[in-house]
């Protein structure tokens, strides 16, 4: 007889399968009005952290205004084209370093950062970033009036290959933009295009 076409079977929400993971973005966005900044690797400002790749930034409206809601908040990505597995402490030291040598390099005329040690940073979480590992920080604002600035916020990996991609979500506990932050932090993945350079 004719062949009839298998109807296909309608997925009922809830249900595992139909719960695909949406595939990231083809360009990890820019939330209107936010800034971006794409740099290599190795970073001047940290050559000592050994990556090979791009580091992709996205900064909330506000970014240096004390009184803002979106100070300090921000998110950036290591696109690594080593394997970059990294535990926690490892992880811990390598984003020491980062924000040290960032504070210092923008603090080299002002000269207002009195002791690195006022710069730390704390990863906690069990194996290599395959699950979210929580950061907690100690920063001095060397683009403002140097105080101090407590973020609290996330790390994960997702392996892209023989590289990877580890997405970095940090912010005040105050701040008004945690959740564009997150879902930012979320749409991060393997393969993405860079942004065409911001315009000076």
């Amino acid at each position: 007889g004719p062949k009839t076409a298998t109807p296909t079977p309608t997925p009922t929400p809830g249900s595992g399968s139909a719960v695909a993971a949406t595939p990231p973005p083809a360009t990890w966005p820019i939330p209107s009005g936010w800034k971006h900044e794409t740099i290599p690797f190795p970073l001047g400002f940290a050559p000592g952290i050994g990556h090979r790749g791009v580091e992709e930034l996205r900064f909330a409206p506000g970014m240096f205004d004390p009184k803002s809601g979106g100070y300090w908040s921000y998110a950036f990505v290591w696109r690594t084209d080593d394997a970059a597995t990294l535990a926690a402490p490892i992880l811990q030291a390598e984003l020491t370093i980062y924000f040290r040598g960032l504070l210092a390099a923008v603090d080299e005329t002002k000269k207002q950062i009195k002791n690195p040690d006022d710069i730390w940073v704390k990863v906690t979480g069990a194996g290599e970033g395959e699950t979210k590992l929580a950061i907690t920080a100690q920063l001095v604002d060397a683009f403002g009036d140097a105080r101090k600035v407590d973020l609290v916020g996330w790390a994960i990996r997702k392996p892209c290959g023989e590289g990877a991609v580890w997405v970095f979500v940090m912010a005040p506990e105050s701040t008004t933009v945690r959740a564009p932050l997150d879902m930012l932090g979320d749409q991060a993945g393997c393969k993405q295009t860079l942004p065409p350079d911001k315009t000076p």
